[in-house]
């Protein structure tokens, strides 16, 4: 790739102004590369109109989550979805709007919500308010799937690599559309071993036909149509943060014992602390993980697993160090480490270097850069030098893990490639990378990667 000539700096962005020199040129040419999203979900068409604070609830990871919980169980979205009366009488008896708001109104005071309003705002050709951004949002989405897709196509996403199993219950038909929507972008799916968890686990049979099941389903979403229709490219796990540290387990002893005392305790989960419950099961599903390793192994594909990030109050926050992944990286069977290929999510966000370092250690294990990419923002340039330090850049993938609202995959593709650039720069100018080395780096951390990691044509 050529060098571009120096530029006159006088009538650029603000952002781009005040950059070095240099900076220019390799954002130029990494801002024009195509997007991989190595881990992101299904957007609907749900939110084609919102409110303010809707939006906020609905992009934001301290809100759409927790919010339910924080009522009893059911409350939340009656009142949501209810008429005038009901949200009323349920707003009375619970103080929902008045936490609800609380908690968004903390969220907008945010600066990555600030940040997000100005960049939408450029997009959008709108005033930099909220409230004036969510309208011109709302007056796109009378033709919502072309406004999704104008977000996809302005960032240059050509694949996506969808888990399916958080898609808020949508079916076959949703998942589809969704698909249809964003092209010419590219989906291959992936499933989650918790998708088959939830369709055995409530069911009154023995262990031995349980284990059948299991495996039936497991072997349809590698190699059948099991997912939706369609076949798995790799799998994901969400482990981690229900057991913290991950033992293989290939004893089937213990696996049916759990699973008996699942079936004893089943109708006693719902009054259960987390961690109760997670104990419960926990040899069983160490048990499932183990044989769909065992699959990804044979078919040499990936196995994301769930790592950093949080995702309170459903989940255990401590459980999440990413060194509780390395009896997992390492897969030792007859004293033999067998190494299949591990992809911890999230770039194990906060504990990026440990993340990092695994990654470095074991060359099986890959570094993925979601919810770091975009929640962190302008950090990330600190945080992308910090992987670089000691992750090959054959192994970084670019991720989103998009959820909910399309505008998530845009800014994590807008502020990515921005603060990509801007940490490539760094290394030009130190020396440690030529020009063409950095442009080169760019295009395997945004899509050559992942398509070698996954096959893809």
């Amino acid at each position: 790739m050529k060098r571009k000539p120096e530029n006159n700096f006088d009538h650029l962005p603000l952002f781009l102004s005040k950059q070095h020199p240099e900076f220019l040129n390799i954002f130029e040419a990494v801002n024009d590369l195509p997007i991989d999203d190595t881990h992101c979900h299904i957007v609907t068409d749900r939110d084609a109109f919102t409110t303010p604070q809707r939006f906020l609830e609905r992009m934001s990871l301290a809100a759409f989550d927790p919010i339910p919980a924080y009522f009893p169980a059911g409350v939340y979205d009656r009142w949501l979805n209810g008429d005038e009366a009901t949200r009323h009488d349920l707003d009375k008896q619970f103080g929902i709007q008045n936490k609800v708001g609380g908690i968004v109104g903390d969220i907008a005071q945010s600066v990555f919500v600030k940040f997000l309003v100005k960049e939408l705002a450029q997009f959008l050709g709108c005033e930099p308010k909220l409230e004036t951004v969510i309208e011109a949002r709302n007056e796109r989405g009378k033709n919502y799937w072309a406004y999704v897709s104008s977000l996809l196509r302005d960032v240059n996403y050509e694949n996506v690599m969808v888990d399916t199993g958080y898609a808020e219950g949508c079916g076959a038909a949703e998942i589809d559309r969704y698909e249809e929507s964003i092209l010419p972008c590219r989906t291959n799916r992936l499933a989650r071993i918790e998708m088959i968890q939830k369709e055995l686990f409530p069911l009154d049979i023995t262990f031995d036909e349980y284990e059948q099941r299991y495996m039936a389903r497991l072997l349809d979403l590698l190699d059948g149509d099991g997912n939706y229709g369609k076949k798995s490219y790799g799998m994901k796990s969400y482990l981690l943060p229900y057991i913290g540290l991950i033992e293989p387990l290939y004893d089937r002893g213990p696996a049916r014992a759990s699973w008996q005392a699942l079936r004893g305790s089943f109708h006693k989960i719902p009054s259960m602390d987390r961690q109760s419950e997670y104990n419960l099961s926990k040899d069983l599903r160490r048990y499932n993980f183990t044989l769909a390793l065992e699959e990804c192994l044979k078919r040499d594909i990936p196995m994301q697993i769930h790592t950093g990030d949080g995702e309170a109050p459903s989940v255990i926050l401590r459980n999440q160090d990413p060194f509780y992944l390395e009896e997992v990286c390492r897969f030792d069977r007859d004293n033999v480490m067998r190494m299949p290929k591990i992809i911890p999510l999230h770039a194990g966000y906060p504990s990026v270097g440990k993340a990092a370092w695994l990654s470095h250690l074991y060359p099986n294990c890959y570094f993925e850069l979601s919810i770091m990419t975009p929640f962190v923002h302008q950090s990330l340039f600190q945080r992308y030098m910090q992987v670089m330090e000691v992750v090959p850049l054959s192994k970084i993938l670019f991720a989103s893990d998009a959820f909910h609202i399309p505008e998530l995959y845009w800014l994590a593709g807008r502020w990515g490639k921005r603060y990509l650039a801007k940490a490539l720069t760094e290394h030009v100018v130190g020396g440690s990378l030529g020009f063409e080395e950095a442009i080169e780096a760019a295009g395997m951390i945004l899509h050559k990667n992942n398509r070698s990691l996954y096959k893809l044509g």
